[in-house]
């Protein structure tokens, strides 16, 4: 089907931090103040999760957002996402999300989400393009300011494509400011998926 280079972020936070560190709405509404159309869900549960997804998956937006919390287990290796509710498993996640991201590009702001399984388990289960996300655990502010910079500049004087090559090209200067390493997973055309981990080696990547 055919999209619009728009952004639907879709976001899930502990209850007592509903009212004061959502990240995906601040860079929603930031967008939609420099005129750039986005789409914005707060879900507390899987059901909620499972139900917006496929609403992503049959609107005409082309990035999709997940901002949540990473879990990890007790060896302190990336196991998944915990939305309010409960944790979700990365392969889980790629199971939701499959079915709705034919041709279309993944963004997490979800700490150590890099390190997981998930973006391996959704690119082998769809036609995913990309995923892009941190490699460590990464502040509230931080990730607000990354996301912010990151879509200003792929988006800066009508862009409407985003070529691998202006994404690590980007990714590069925003993870400059906040001192933070990203990893973007993409298909290539022979349908292989590459990886590479980009942004400054100020401090060692977790475990």
């Amino acid at each position: 089907m055919s999209t619009e280079p728009t952004v639907c972020f879709i976001e899930s936070l502990g209850f007592l931090e509903e009212q004061t560190h959502k990240e995906g709405e601040i860079i929603s509404r930031t967008l939609q103040l420099s005129g750039k159309s986005s789409a914005y869900a707060y879900i507390r549960t899987e059901e909620e999760l499972r139900a917006v997804a496929k609403e992503f998956g049959e609107s005409d937006h082309r990035y999709l957002h997940l901002s949540s919390h990473g879990t990890v287990n007790a060896k302190g290796r990336a196991t998944g996402f915990h939305l309010t509710t409960g944790p979700i498993a990365s392969d889980d996640m790629a199971e939701i999300l499959a079915p709705h991201v034919e041709n279309r590009r993944v963004f997490l702001s979800s700490c150590l989400a890099a390190r997981s399984t998930f973006a391996q388990s959704l690119l082998s289960q769809s036609k995913c393009l990309s995923v892009l996300a941190p490699m460590n655990s990464i502040k509230f502010d931080d990730a607000a300011v990354f996301w912010t910079a990151f879509y200003h500049l792929m988006f800066k004087g009508g862009k409407r494509s985003m070529a691998v090559r202006r994404i690590k090209k980007n990714v590069g200067i925003c993870a400059s400011l906040v001192q933070e390493r990203f990893r973007l997973y993409y298909r290539c055309d022979d349908d292989t998926i590459e990886k590479v981990t980009i942004g400054p080696l100020t401090k060692p990547d977790a475990a």
